[in-house]
């Protein structure tokens, strides 16, 4: 979706606090879906890098 390495897409996902909050089942968030979680945890990731 957002031209990256699968690399860069593991280290985006797993810093953010969003992985935390899936594998805790927090908020249903596993329910949703792929290109949700994609979307969001890419927006989090350039809201905190673009600042």
């Amino acid at each position: 979706m957002y031209h990256i390495t699968i690399e860069e897409a593991t280290d985006i996902y797993y810093s953010s606090e969003m992985a935390d909050l899936i594998d805790e089942g927090i908020a249903d968030l596993h329910c949703r879906s792929n290109k949700y979680l994609a979307t969001e945890i890419w927006n989090d990731y350039i809201a905190q890098n673009h600042n």
